[in-house]
This record gives structure tokens, C-alpha cells and sequence, in this order.
């Protein structure tokens, strides 16, 4: 009788081809809403307005004990990336203190146009999240600053940095060069970070590896609120960072894995608290205390997530639970 030789495809090819696939496609949903994001950011640096919404933020500073300059680098971070808030703190001089709680704040609240459209597609109300790393960057701040001794300075009045202009069209060029180039260049690392983070979460599933790392993490994450169930989400958005968790995160609730309340407590603790190694690492290269900024990021979390459930669990009314055994008995 003669030997049938099947035509399928191996299991590792057929698992490698459907990670690929999944993270392309999951990258494609990210670029549109992260090319958009970093334009409008682009256009305030051009304009200069990113500069006069520094000078408004001099009282917040204040408040930290920061000085008047630690409102461009923070401006910097939250509207823009943590990479030109380093370039803008380095040339600068701050004290390791200082640098510190600008660390601080800036790590709980950078990005704000691209992650928080980032979370609003997973399924967050945008201004919601917009509003709670604002908040609890600036609650943060204000902590670790009194406890660090820090005293603020003058407060500049809202005129004198506020004067918004064209560059001119040659300046204007430049910049938009230097702005495709590192936006192309920044989606290519995200297209290979996401496309091997799925095909390395389906190879974890298929070897039976990831239900036991899940497992591992699974009493941290019950205590910060969330389901046992977003383990490998939650240590995900704390190493890779927001926007790779984000992928992940999105992946499930497509797929049916995930309901949109999980997806919404993971989405808030990885508001103020996520990229905890590599982000982290480079503002204590900087002479900034590690402890100081991960265990505030930690407890807010924390704070965040149950505050968070207990809302959720206040709005669902006796109305609602007996509509809900309703619908269950019919």
C-alpha cells in the first residue's frame, strides 16, 4: 500500500505564519492612529506653541518644587516622547532630585496624543485616560517633591514664552524631513517588536510555556485589581511598554478573549505604570532614585485600578441586576 505524504504545512510553520500575519495586521491598526498623533504633535513643536503650553504649566512645577525650566522638559514628555525630554533635561542643569521627580511625572504621563489613542482603540474612553495620568502624575510629583525637599521657583507669566510663528519654509522642510525619517524609523521597530511579540505569545501557547509564566504573575496581578486572566497582558505593558501591551491587548479583544471591562482595568494600570525597565533605566542613568520611580507608578496603579472597580461596580445599579436576571431566565 502506498505511503500517503500529507501536504500541510508543519505546526511550527502554520504557528509562525499566523503570529507574522496577526502582527501585521495588529501594527496596521497602530499606525493610523499613531502617524496622526505624532503630526499634530509635530505641528506644535513648528509652531512653537509646545513651548508657551510650557510656560502654563509653571505652577504645576512649583507645586513639585521644580523650577521653571522642568516645565519645557515635562511639557516635552507628555506631549511628545521621553527621548527629547532627556535631550532638553541634559542640556539643562538639574540636581538628582530634581531630575527625579521630572522622572517621575514624566514617565506616568508622556505621549499623551499617541498611547492615549492607542488605548482609546483597545476600547478606554480617551479623555478618561487623558485626565487620570494627568492627574496622577501631578499628585505624584507634588508627593515626591516635598518628600525630596525640593522647593519651587518664580513663576513666569503666561506671555513671555507664548509667541507662536511660521519658521519659515525652509526651516519647515527640514523638519518635516527629520520628522518622516524618524517616524518611519520608529514604525519599523514598532512593526518588529509587535510582529515578534505574537509570533513569540503563539509559540509560548503552543509549547504550553505561557499558561505557566501567566500563572506565575497571576497573585501580583489579582492584587492590583485586575483578572488573573490578563497576566501575560500586564507583563507585557511592564516590559515592552504601553504601546506593545496595547498590541497585545487589542489582539484579545478582538478575538473574543478579552471582555471590555478587563480591557479597561488593564488599560488604566498601564496608564501610569508600564515600561518599567527600559524607560525607567534611562532617567536613572541620569542620576534619578530607581526606587522613586517604580514604586509611586506601583501604588498608583494600584489606586487607579480599585478606584477604577469600585466605580464600575457603584454604577451597576438594582435596576441593572434585575434586567440582567431577566434576560438570564429568558
Amino acid at each position: 500500500m502506498p505511503v500517503r505524504i500529507s501536504s500541510a504545512p508543519p505546526l511550527w510553520w502554520k504557528t509562525l505564519h499566523e503570529g507574522v500575519s496577526q502582527g501585521i495586521v495588529t501594527f496596521g491598526h497602530l499606525a493610523t492612529v499613531l502617524v496622526p498623533a505624532g503630526f499634530a504633535v509635530f505641528l506644535l513643536q513648528l509652531s512653537g506653541l509646545l513651548e508657551g503650553i510650557a510656560v502654563l504649566l509653571d505652577p504645576i512645577m512649583a507645586m513639585a518644587g521644580l523650577p521653571g525650566e522642568a516645565a519645557l522638559v515635562v511639557a516635552t514628555g507628555a506631549l511628545v516622547t521621553i527621548y527629547p525630554a532627556i535631550g532638553i533635561m541634559t542640556s539643562l542643569h538639574f540636581s538628582p532630585a530634581e531630575i527625579t521627580v521630572m522622572a517621575l511625572m514624566i514617565l506616568i504621563c508622556h505621549n499623551l496624543f499617541v498611547e492615549t489613542a492607542v488605548q482609546a482603540r483597545v476600547g478606554s474612553h480617551p479623555l478618561r485616560i487623558v485626565m487620570v495620568r494627568l492627574v496622577t502624575a501631578l499628585v505624584a510629583g507634588v508627593v515626591a517633591g516635598r518628600i525630596l525637599g525640593l522647593q519651587g521657583e518664580t513663576v513666569r507669566m503666561a506671555g513671555e514664552a507664548l509667541s507662536p510663528g511660521f519658521p519659515g519654509w525652509a526651516a519647515s522642510g527640514a523638519a518635516l524631513q527629520g520628522w518622516i525619517i524618524d517616524t518611519a524609523r520608529a514604525l519599523a521597530r514598532i512593526l518588529c517588536l509587535v510582529v515578534g511579540l505574537m509570533v513569540i505569545q503563539r509559540f509560548l501557547r503552543l509549547r504550553g510555556i505561557l499558561p505557566g509564566v501567566a500563572r506565575l504573575c497571576e497573585p501580583l496581578v489579582a492584587a492590583f485589581g485586575l483578572p488573573r486572566s490578563t497576566a501575560f497582558l500586564w507583563l507585557a505593558g511592564n516590559t515592552l511598554g504601553l504601546t506593545y501591551g496595547a498590541a497585545v491587548l487589542l489582539e484579545e479583544r478582538q478575538q473574543g478573549d478579552l471582555k471590555p471591562e478587563e480591557a479597561d482595568l488593564v488599560n488604566h494600570h498601564l496608564a501610569v505604570s508600564h515600561s518599567l525597565l527600559e524607560d525607567t533605566f534611562l532617567f536613572v542613568a541620569l542620576g534619578a532614585n530607581l526606587l522613586v520611580l517604580i514604586i509611586p507608578r506601583l501604588l498608583a496603579a494600584f489606586l487607579v485600578v480599585h478606584l477604577r472597580r469600585f466605580e464600575l461596580a457603584f454604577s451597576c445599579t438594582p435596576r441593572d441586576s434585575r434586567e440582567g436576571d431577566e434576560r438570564g431566565r429568558a
